[in-house]
């Protein structure tokens, strides 16, 4: 790089001679004493300047030109500022007899943002409670876990009890940790002072009076509700359902589905209908809640008498635990593992659900399922980086962990399924034991994933089921396995109408740019600000005839689709194909050995003899999933997305058609929920948004959510694009909400308005002390856009920015940031 002169060093002595060069006698530092020998004796203590053979100058904390550096005050010499301890009106009395003190427990964060995800923790503080003595306790008539009021005269709340001789006759204690959020009237803090101190805001006084009082519980009632059928689905306005209309194929394939029920009666399982069945979605839809009806009924069980409890207990405590671990970064394989989950209690296996950044890869053991995508160059998708990050590190083996490794990705890209491969690989390094072999997924993994499904029931065998695994300390990640969502999902999508699309770029030659509006009254349709949209395009007409005449088939020739049931050909290769990618089968019956742009490769097709074998040579289209750029706090009854149009080096499916569209069409949508992506909850929280090109997308829609909030959290926006008079999106309503205070900050960068170009990054690093400064405020940082370039330079920008503005080295920047993303203040929404 031309500085080779510069950093031409032989040794570390080297290094540290030129380090021990600087001095700032601003602060006192000044290290040009001691030397990289001297090191090798002992550690010396700073300043130490040249001639100084002491090893220790303990001397703080302001520098004075006729002296050495003095503490902060008007004599130099440190000061005790005494506190009262209460005041007088907040001292117990008659009406609030008993002292309460509340603090922080051993080992836990004050909000368990960190230490609520760990399971020994949870074994070791399993909820919250209030500590009393034994002596108040026999004198109010409480026992172990009873519930206590505990009343002071701002506010209740109700804990259960814990007798201990650790606090004195007259007072209690109470941890802070839990909340409101954690169940009704847990919140301690609504019952002490709010008084802050005036000068570091911090809580002044967490102790007051309080009275006690036991809770009188009534016990549950047991008296059950039953309504008939008829009455139920009048109710529901289900009466009037239309029957159900089958083709003579699915006819035929029902009646043999049947027959398989009658040969072997299933025995304590529900039975479903495979994805592979010849039937519509609807009617896949209406035999399995059939199935459900008819064999979903809960055995009632005897309590086992109490010489046997023993016996019925020991199996369980030995068990190993089945767990769905999973890691998405759109939210799709989340969903999937919610299915399989289900699945698995459907056919009589206990099974645990949870998110990878709850797994703690030391406690690994019994029997794990890992259903992962890949984000950007074959990382790990964001939440599951600690998690990988620990396994990475991990040394001691893993020998009583069977696991199989379903891995999500797109052959399309470079590192397909990198992440689930590499997993796959450190287990098996850690002597994990694989219950079977990897299986990388397309997008259109409905097929992998039932063969997959068939072969793991056989691997876990019947043993799986013998007895329910460890009960574990759930929480919001890490459940039993829930219900499947109904209604508009992505196999049933909603149908909105396009209300306007509106180019963005105007001029602009090399980009195009749409503000897309979504009319979506009606549909029942909701979503959150943060959350995404899938879109299901077609493909254009033209397209569509170019591969109709490379089949030599007529349109109206039916096939007969996995999902869609009979299709007409034309149908099928406008809505349910993907013609811009071929399939590995397409491939094979060209003779190419690589892909390309499918229109231009099939020109050389031979034409189709069986149309049955049509299917299998194209791949299954793909919704396109749109961060959302608005707020349902604006207009409930309008979706807006921010779409790039993809012409080189072709086409994209969805752009196109989406921008494409005449005011009115209609346009099938679902909206794909994300787990972490959201405006943070407490509006007093400020927020950093890093958003270039329509990665603006979501933090228009956070200026909108944060406005109708009113929330008092500065916010500060990062874009850029290359181009400011054609790329500025979105300019007058961000000078809108710059005007009304929303928007506290504005940085642009537009990389080719000058000669050196300019990035956001760039920018973020000009203004690094600031932005450490939000970040120690307490700021949530959140980054959407490109996942290949612009997300991994922003990321390293911001490890610099800590190491450089917080003063640590780069691996405590690189935990730093680490840290953060552990606690939901980093977060990604790119692609």
């Amino acid at each position: 790089m031309g500085f080779a002169d510069g950093f031409s060093f032989a040794s570390a002595a080297e290094v540290f001679a030129e380090a021990s060069r600087f001095a700032n006698p601003v602060t006192g530092y000044d290290i040009s004493g001691v030397s990289h020998e001297r090191l090798l004796s002992g550690p010396v203590q700073w300043p130490a300047a040249a001639g100084d053979e002491a090893t220790r100058h303990p001397i703080r904390y302001r520098p004075d030109p006729e002296a050495f550096p003095i503490f902060a005050t008007p004599s130099g010499k440190a000061v005790f500022f005494a506190r009262p301890w209460m005041p007088r009106e907040e001292e117990p009395d008659d009406a609030f007899p008993f002292l309460l003190n509340t603090g922080r427990l051993q080992h836990q964060w004050h909000t368990l943002t960190k230490t609520g995800r760990v399971a020994q923790l949870n074994k070791l503080n399993t909820g919250p409670f209030l500590e009393i003595a034994p002596e108040d306790a026999e004198q109010l008539g409480l026992s172990e876990q009873d519930a206590v009021e505990i009343r002071s005269r701002r506010g209740t709340a109700t804990l259960p009890a814990l007798v201990s001789s650790r606090v004195s006759p007259g007072t209690c204690f109470a941890p802070f940790h839990w909340n409101d959020r954690f169940g009704k009237e847990l919140c301690i803090n609504a019952v002490t002072s709010d008084a802050i101190d005036p000068v570091s805001l911090q809580p002044g006084i967490k102790h007051c009076a309080v009275s006690l009082t036991r809770v009188q519980t009534a016990p549950p009632s047991a008296q059950e509700r039953t309504m008939p059928p008829d009455r139920l689905a009048r109710h529901l306005g289900l009466a009037e359902q239309n029957t159900i209309t089958f083709s003579e194929e699915s006819r035929v394939w029902i009646s043999g589905f049947l027959d398989g029920l009658r040969l072997n009666p299933p025995e304590g399982t529900l039975p479903v209908i495979p994805a592979t069945a010849p039937l519509s979605a609807q009617q896949v839809t209406h035999l399995n809640g059939l199935l459900a009806g008819l064999y979903s009924r809960t055995r009632t069980v005897e309590a086992p008498h109490p010489a046997t409890t023993s016996a019925l207990a020991s199996p369980s405590a030995s068990a190993p635990a089945l767990t769905v671990w999973w890691a998405s970064q759109t939210g799709r394989t989340e969903s999937l593992a919610a299915e399989i989950a289900a699945w698995l209690q459907d056919n009589g296996l206990p099974v645990r659900l949870a998110e990878l950044t709850e797994c703690d890869p030391s406690a690994l053991s019994g029997t794990g399922l890992f259903l992962v995508s890949t984000f950007g160059d074959g990382d790990a998708p964001d939440t599951a980086a600690p998690f990988w990050d620990a396994l990475r590190q991990h040394k001691s083996p893993l020998a009583d962990l069977r696991y199989a490794v379903l891995a999500l990705g797109d052959s399309s890209y470079a590192s397909f399924c990198g992440f689930g491969r590499a997993l796959d690989e450190k287990l098996a390094n850690l002597g994990a034991s694989p219950l079977l072999p990897r299986v990388d997924c397309e997008p259109d993994y409905e097929d992998a994933v039932e063969v997959w499904k068939g072969h793991l029931l056989a691997a876990l065998g019947p043993s799986a089921s013998a007895s329910p695994p460890p009960a574990p300390a759930l929480s919001a990640s890490a459940l039993p396995a829930p219900a499947l969502p109904t209604g508009i999902t992505r196999t049933t999508p909603a149908l909105a109408r396009l209300s306007r699309a509106t180019c963005l770029t105007r001029e602009d030659t090399e980009k195009e740019t749409f503000h897309i509006d979504l009319d979506i009254s009606g549909t029942n349709l909701t979503y959150k600000t943060g959350d995404a949209l899938g879109v299901w395009p077609c493909n254009s007409e033209a397209t569509v005839q170019q591969v109709l005449n490379a089949l030599q088939l007529p349109e109206q020739t039916m096939l007969t689709l996995r999902r869609q049931g009979p299709t007409p050909l034309g149908d099928a290769l406008r809505r349910w194909f993907d013609l811009s990618r071929p399939a590995p089968a397409l491939l094979e019956r060209l003779g190419r050995p690589e892909g390309g742009y499918l229109p231009d490769l099939i020109t050389t097709l031979s034409g189709m003899t069986d149309p049955q074998t049509v299917p299998a040579l194209f791949r299954q289209m793909q919704p396109r999933l749109y961060s959302i750029s608005s707020s349902p706090l604006t207009d409930p009854d309008h979706i807006h997305l921010t779409v790039g149009v993809n012409r080189t080096p072709y086409p994209g499916v969805s752009s196109t058609w989406l921008t494409g569209l005449a005011e009115g069409e209609e346009v099938p949508v679902f909206v794909q929920p994300t787990a972490h992506f959201h405006v943070p909850a407490d509006d007093s929280t400020p927020v950093i948004m890093v958003g270039p090109g329509t990665g603006i997308a979501p933090f228009r829609a956070f200026l909108q959510e944060r406005t109708a909030r009113q929330a008092t959290g500065e916010n500060w926006l990062f874009f850029g694009e290359r181009h400011e008079s054609t790329g500025f999106y979105y300019r007058e309503e961000l000078e809108a909400f710059m005007a009304q205070g929303c928007l506290t900050r504005l940085d642009t960068a537009f990389s080719r308005d000058q000669p050196e170009r300019i990035y956001v990054q760039d920018r973020m690093e000009e203004h690094g002390a600031l932005l450490w400064d939000w970040l120690n405020r307490g700021a949530c940082l959140y980054i959407c856009g490109d996942a290949a370039r612009m997300a991994r330079d922003v990321d390293s920008a911001l490890k610099r920015i800590i190491a450089r503005h917080g003063d640590m080295s780069a691996e405590n920047a690189d935990a730093y940031l680490s840290y953060f993303a552990r606690n939901g203040r980093y977060l990604r929404d790119v692609y």
